[in-house]
């Protein structure tokens, strides 16, 4: 395109005896600029005080505008702006394409503020912004996630008297108001609109019934539907897909099948909605179904199964505990080169090692390479986690070695993962120098790390080093959870040391910043009763209740073993009496507590 108009620029002077004018050279420079040739436009730019083509030129504005574009175009903002500073310098006002292309440019490129500071200056120079003008801002602020900016140049353009917002301009602002979840003005965008008489288009309906089932309002989005379906307007696949995935994730699959059914009745179903019906079907637990769909959509000869739908189908079964069946759909679909990415490859991985398929998990990661897939963070993380879980932690070392190796630097996923692994496998000092390659590595542990260590310390009988890491997390202001406070309190009370384990408590309590949960007085419990402290067990066991907690199987057989453990066992059955009652059932465990009480005291006297 440049180079034809070069040619007929060239022949300008043979074909109408005279040299080309400033408006056949701006011509000319839009071409290169639009075919972003930046270095040929510069070059063309700079011949124009040369008089390279005839005669010497003065650049116009039109010359100007276009440069400015230029410039912005490739990120040269600081020239930009330096060539705007000279504008009336050489007599040369800007107009309003030369501010609203230099606003655009400083703020696609982060530059918000600057971009701000010259709409403010427009009115000063009697420049009068357009709609265009204020929507291409809005949209870049919107890109940019400043809601505040936004919310200022939204406000300028309503009192502006020179300029209205257009249809085009609420639709960028109900777009960009959803993608940030600010419904509430999105509301208020949407009433202004109403009031000001403009008709919603099919685009904006669009935008409403993505952003209600994004926010979880898919009634307000099915009220959207029926609107667009009174006034005659197309309703477009996309639209459809947001009420499907609206619908499954509100986990009201049946009316999402309802939408399914009219995009199909309209032509409009693709791999899309086949994707998200798929990943609804799972996540609410309907696996026959999903695979039923599935074997649908291999049917289906318009829609090829992509990497998406093998990476939902494979992830969805593994999930609901479906992994042989997944496995079987993932080897042949890698033996008949379909598409498989990583996601694909992790969620299989993490199945095999969760139903303990271990051999069968390697074999999939070994297999990655040759099938041109590069294991990331996640499919080491899954291995390590299955062989930690099987107590084979020698092998969940060597994968993290080989992780490191294959140049794949360790999450602190990664980290938590081996540490806790290797402490619930007693390999305490193990566990202690994976926490220190961690910290050299530049991770801070977290409140996991630092359960996972406290946890295998008081394992270890160091009771000490773990209050001491115990009191670090709180040094470094980190929250402990309750489940923290448990790991704590169990520890205390393994250790002998349950005035301790009662003071945690007592403080969990007081502060009423973590409240106790049933883990946490079943612990506590068990631990007062170990040690002899019997009424203050009973104490507790009353306060269960009077904190609003129920009591569970785990509960009724500590407080039934601490009175069998002091010669109670008649109380111990009228409090099974009671388990029975609330319709608990007891457990091996119960029984055996019974049993052995009378073996040890004597038959029971009713």
């Amino acid at each position: 395109m440049p180079d034809a108009a070069l040619d007929a620029f060239r022949a300008l002077p043979s074909i109408l005896g005279c040299n080309p004018g400033i408006r056949s050279h701006n011509a000319l420079l839009d071409a290169y600029v639009r075919a972003r040739r930046f270095s040929e436009a510069d070059l063309f730019f700079a011949s124009l005080s040369h008089g390279a083509f005839g005669r010497r030129l003065a650049p116009n504005l039109q010359t100007y505008n276009i440069i400015l574009r230029s410039l912005c175009a490739r990120g040269d903002l600081d020239r930009a702006v330096t060539l705007f500073d000279s504008l009336r310098r050489r007599q040369v006002a800007p107009d309003r394409i030369t501010y609203s292309t230099l606003m655009c440019g400083l703020a696609k490129h982060n530059r918000l503020d600057d971009a701000l500071d010259l709409l403010d200056e427009m009115p000063r120079y009697r420049v009068q912004p357009d709609v265009v003008c204020y929507n291409a801002l809005l949209g870049e602020c919107f890109k940019a996630g400043e809601f505040k900016k936004t919310m200022r140049v939204w406000e300028q353009l309503v009192k502006d008297t020179g300029a209205s917002p257009s249809l085009t301009t609420y639709n960028v602002m109900l777009d960009g108001l959803c993608k940030l979840r600010r419904f509430r003005e999105v509301g208020e965008v949407w009433n202004r609109m109403v009031a000001n008489n403009l008709q919603p288009d099919v685009i904006t309906y669009g935008i409403l019934i993505h952003g209600l089932c994004q926010s979880g309002d898919v009634d307000g989005a099915a009220r959207v539907y029926s609107e667009i379906i009174k006034t005659g307007l197309v309703i477009d696949g996309a639209m459809y897909n947001s009420l499907v995935k609206g619908f499954c994730q509100a986990g009201r699959v049946q009316e999402a099948w309802k939408f399914w059914d009219c995009a199909g009745f309209a032509g409009l179903r693709n791999l899309t909605t086949y994707n998200i019906m798929m990943k609804g079907l799972f996540d609410s637990g309907m696996v026959d179904e999903a695979i039923e769909l599935w074997e649908l959509l291999e049917k289906d000869v318009a829609c090829i199964p992509d990497t998406v739908t093998f990476g939902t189908l494979i992830h969805g079964l593994c999930q609901n505990g479906f992994a042989n069946k997944a496995f079987t759909i993932f080897e042949e679909a890698r033996v008949s080169s379909k598409q498989l990415d990583v996601f694909s490859y992790s969620s299989m991985i993490n199945g095999l090692c969760t139903v303990g398929r271990l051999v069968d998990a390697v074999k999939v990661y070994e297999k990655m390479d040759k099938d041109g897939c590069k294991p990331n963070s996640h499919i080491y993380n899954a291995l390590i986690s299955g062989f930690c879980h099987a107590y084979r932690t020698s092998d969940a070392v060597r994968i993290y070695s080989k992780m490191a190796g294959n140049g794949c630097a360790p999450t602190l996923v990664t980290y938590n993962t081996l540490i806790d692994g290797l402490c619930k496998a007693e390999k305490y000092q193990e566990a202690s120098s994976v926490a220190r390659e961690m910290v050299a590595n530049g991770f801070t542990p977290d409140i996991t790390t630092y359960g996972s260590l406290i946890r295998g310390l008081f394992s270890d009988k160091k009771i000490d080093a773990a209050l001491s890491i115990w009191n670090q997390l709180l040094y470094k202001g980190l929250r402990a959870d309750v489940m923290m406070h448990n790991i704590l309190i169990h520890g205390l009370c393994s250790a002998g040391k349950v005035d301790e384990a009662l003071h945690i408590f007592s403080d969990m309590k007081e502060r009423k910043n973590c409240s106790p949960n049933l883990v946490t007085y079943n612990t506590l419990m068990d631990g007062l009763y170990e040690t002899g402290y019997i009424d203050k067990a009973a104490a507790l066991w009353t306060s269960i209740s009077e904190d609003g907690l129920e009591p569970d199987i785990i509960s009724y057989n500590t407080r039934i073993k601490g009175l069998c453990s002091c010669d109670k066992i008649h109380e111990g059955i009228q409090l099974l009496d009671e388990v029975l009652s609330q319709g608990i059932i007891p457990t091996v465990i119960t029984w055996n507590i019974l049993v052995r009480a009378v073996i040890k005291y004597g038959p029971i006297q009713v």
